[in-house]
C-alpha cells in the first residue's frame, strides 16, 4: 500500500524522481528522500550519478546503515515515553508551559490568515534568513488541504506563540515545520507545544514522532530541548554526492574552509558554512 503522503506528493506540481527503490525530490539545490521520515536508502554509484544527471542538483544526501555507536549523523525521534526520565528542570519547564500557555489543534485556513505574524517573529531570529510573502505564506499552508497534515498552536494570552505542521502518515509523524514567536519563548512555549505532541500522537497513539536529522542549518539549542523532552538520538550514517564541479572546488579548497571557525551568518556564506559542516560529517562516518 503506497505511503498517504507520497500519494499527495505526487498530486502536487512537485516534481518527485524515482532511484534505488525510493523517491525523491530537490530542495535548495539538493537531492533528498521525498518521504520525511527516518528512512536508511542505498545507492549505489550508477543510481547516484543518475539522480544528480536527472535532477540538474548540486548534491545528494541521504542516511543509511544504523548505528548502535555514538556517531556524528542522527535523526531525532521519539518513540517511546517515560516521564520518569525527566529531569526536574524539564518537568518544571513543562508546568510553566501549560500554566502560562494553552496548545491545540488549529485549523490549516485559520494558521493561513492568522500565523504570518509568528511566522515572520520566528524567522527573522536567524540572520541572512528572508521571510516569505504573506501571500506565499499562505498558499503554503492552504496548498496542504486535503493532505496528511495536521496544525497545532501554542496561545498566550489568545497570542498565537508558536505552531507546528505534521506530516502524519500511518503510525509515523514528522514535525515538519515549526515555529516560535521567540517574546513567547520565556513562557515555556516551546515545551508545552512539545509535550502536548508527544502526549497525542506517542502515548495515546503508539505513533513514531521524529524531528528529522541532525540540524546543521542554524546554531539552535531546539533539538537538545526535544531531547530533553524524550526525544532520542538514532545514529546513522551519512552520504553526500556531489556534482562533479562540486566536488572538484570542495576537494580544492575544504582544507582552508574547514579550518575557518566562524563565516558570517548571511548569504551565501551560510550556505557555504553548511557545506562545509556537511562534508566534515560525511568524511566522519566514513572514517577508517
Amino acid at each position: 500500500m503506497e505511503s498517504e503522503y507520497l500519494a499527495w506528493l505526487k498530486a502536487t506540481p512537485k516534481d518527485i524522481f524515482y532511484e534505488g527503490g525510493a523517491f525523491w525530490s530537490v530542495y535548495q539545490g539538493a537531492v533528498m528522500p521525498a518521504l520525511p521520515f527516518p528512512a536508511y536508502y542505498k545507492l549505489n554509484s550508477k543510481q547516484a550519478k543518475s539522480l544528480l544527471k536527472l535532477t540538474n542538483a548540486w548534491l545528494l544526501c541521504y542516511s543509511s546503515d544504523p548505528q548502535d555507536k555514538e556517531t556524528s549523523w542522527w535523526y531525532v525521534v521519539c518513540d517511546k515515553f517515560d516521564p520518569a526520565n525527566l529531569s526536574g528542570k524539564t518537568r518544571q519547564n513543562i508546568k510553566r508551559g501549560r500554566r502560562e500557555c494553552i496548545v491545540k489543534e488549529i485549523g490549516a485556513e485559520w494558521l493561513a490568515m492568522n500565523g504570518y505574524q509568528c511566522y515572520i517573529s520566528a524567522v527573522t531570529r536567524y540572520k541572512g534568513k528572508s521571510p516569505v510573502s504573506q501571500n506565499q505564506f499562505r498558499n503554503l499552508i492552504l496548498n496542504t488541504l486535503g493532505g496528511p497534515f495536521s496544525y497545532w498552536g501554542v496561545f498566550y494570552r489568545e497570542n498565537l506563540a508558536g505552531y507546528c505542521q505534521c506530516i502524519i502518515d500511518e503510525k509515523q509523524v514528522a514535525t515538519n515545520v515549526t515555529k516560535y514567536d521567540p517574546q513567547y519563548l520565556k513562557h515555556r512555549s516551546a515545551y508545552a507545544l512539545i509535550d502536548e505532541l508527544i502526549k497525542k500522537y506517542v502515548v495515546s497513539q503508539g505513533m513514531i514522532l521524529s524531528n528529522g536529522n541532525r540540524s546543521i542549518a542554524h546554531n539552535t539549542n531546539y533539538q537538545d530541548v526535544l531531547i530533553s523532552l524524550g526525544f532520542q538520538k538514532k545514529y546513522c550514517k551519512l552520504n553526500v554526492v556531489y556534482n562533479p564541479l562540486l566536488k572538484f572546488g570542495l576537494s580544492a579548497f575544504y582544507p582552508v574552509l574547514s579550518s575557518i571557525k566562524w563565516l558570517p551568518g548571511r548569504y551565501p556564506f551560510d550556505k557555504l558554512a553548511a557545506l562545509v559542516c556537511l562534508e566534515k560529517i560525511r568524511r566522519e562516518s566514513f572514517a577508517g
